[in-house]
């Protein structure tokens, strides 16, 4: 049997606090001991009681959510779960090693998802290279809008780096991943390329093949293969080839 988890919860709205306490009735090795309703009485609760899990939310009286993270001082720190309204704090909020950031109002199978995460991280089930995957997927998935988005989320090594859409050369299939090329250095993402030429339609980029994506403005000049498709050379010196299929596409935007 799992080990019980203790968990705090603390939103400056009582109806935000009952919510949590509702979904967590399903998980019955979740024991809510405390709630908070101000950074100041978060800290002296979570100080007390010493929880495993914290459910915060960021604006509230008395302290942000931040500041509270800031203030408590234990060894280990609980888990946390961060919870608002507000989409801009997604990037401080990983920064402090938060195991997710729920955005209201949110349903019920993602507050599950989160719960879950963080009993993955309990049983240690999480390595550093998912986490930091898991990340950028999430901060994706926080920040994204209608429109193509103005950055992506992308993992070097164990961090997560934003990465403007406007320093974007070229994207190369890598199995399941991506790997995003500027003139900074490549980069590993998460999202397929199939995925990836969703997020990046517009005016921009062109899917050329399967295995690639291409910014129409580092293209240097084309040359026709002879069979129907193309040879592309980017200002960067990569060569690649435009299958047949997309040649319509390229000639259509370019020739």
């Amino acid at each position: 049997m799992p080990d019980s988890l203790t968990a705090v919860i603390v939103d400056d709205e009582p109806p935000a606090r009952q919510l949590v306490r509702e979904y967590l009735s399903d998980f019955e090795h979740i024991d809510v001991i405390d709630t908070a309703g101000t950074g100041t009485d978060a800290v002296r609760v979570i100080e007390a009681t010493t929880p495993d899990l914290v459910f915060l939310d960021v604006q509230m009286p008395e302290g942000n959510g931040f500041d509270v993270l800031e203030r408590i001082e234990l060894d280990p720190p609980p888990y946390i779960i961060f919870s608002t309204a507000y989409d801009e704090y997604a990037i401080q909020a990983f920064e402090t090693g938060a195991v997710d950031y729920l955005l209201k109002p949110y349903k019920r199978d993602r507050f599950e998802q989160a719960v879950q995460r963080a009993l993955d991280r309990h049983d240690q089930e999480e390595t550093a290279a998912d986490y930091a995957d898991r990340l950028a997927r999430l901060l994706q998935e926080t920040t994204t809008s209608a429109d193509a988005p103005d950055r992506l989320y992308v993992r070097h090594g164990e961090k997560i780096l934003p990465v403007q859409t406007s320093a974007i050369q070229w994207v190369e299939a890598a199995g399941d991943y991506s790997e995003i090329h500027t003139a900074d250095g490549t980069y590993l993402s998460s999202a397929g390329l199939g995925d990836l030429d969703e997020r990046l339609s517009g005016d921009r980029f062109l899917r050329i093949h399967r295995s690639h994506l291409i910014a129409l403005d580092a293209v240097d000049h084309l040359r026709s293969d002879g069979s129907g498709g193309y040879h592309v050379r980017l200002t960067d010196g990569t060569r690649l080839r435009v299958s047949r299929t997309y040649a319509p596409e390229i000639r259509s935007r370019i020739v």
